[in-house]
């Protein structure tokens, strides 16, 4: 004879209600509310943001992990007054550079939001040029994250004190699919 637990009966509808609870309509009144969006339809639209993700390496390697809540949930205005301190313990402590070096780093990385230049004339631009005085940018097959490293424990942006060239590269070297020629350009997933 089976014989089920009280638990066991407990937890199913629990379960249940959890569920339900996470695929609930953002537009409920009772989802708790977040960045809030106006959309130009005659309708208000609440979204909350779970996870914000804008320069790579800021929020995954360089914020410490118990202000990954705060970083999610904040926004880039204050991010220069919040996270400023995370980036450059990160850059003398772990990586190793000078204090000069992890402000530039800091300075070049907060606000943690991508940069969008859309009259630029179509020079060629990397993600961080910008700090040089171009215009800054990315496309799809740029190895953000190789270029993010080489900043950081390399020499990429001119400083050759104390560098780490065994951790400037993830070893990707490109996309295992080509990326299409019309929108939305990312090739299909596997």
């Amino acid at each position: 004879m089976h014989t089920v637990t009280k638990s066991r009966w407990i937890a199913a509808p629990l379960g249940l209600v959890l569920l339900a609870g996470a695929c609930q309509d953002p537009r409920d009144a009772s989802f708790p509310t977040g960045v809030s969006l106006n959309v130009t339809s005659a309708e208000h639209r609440v979204f909350t943001q779970r996870e914000r993700l804008g320069n790579p390496l800021v929020s995954e390697v360089m914020i410490k992990k118990a202000r990954h809540h705060q970083h999610n949930y904040g926004t880039p205005g204050t991010d220069v007054a919040d996270f400023t301190d995370d980036l450059t313990s990160f850059m003398t402590g772990v990586a190793g550079r000078d204090q000069a070096y992890a402000g530039v780093i800091a300075g070049a990385l907060l606000p943690d939001m991508l940069l969008v230049y859309p009259k630029r004339d179509g020079t060629p631009v990397f993600w961080l040029s910008w700090v040089f005085g171009g215009f800054g940018g990315r496309s799809l097959p740029d190895d953000v994250v190789d270029i993010g490293l080489g900043a950081i424990f390399g020499d990429l942006l001119g400083n050759t004190n104390n560098v780490t060239p065994g951790l400037t590269t993830d070893h990707v070297s490109a996309n295992n699919k080509p990326f299409g020629a019309t929108f939305p350009y990312l090739a299909t997933p596997n």
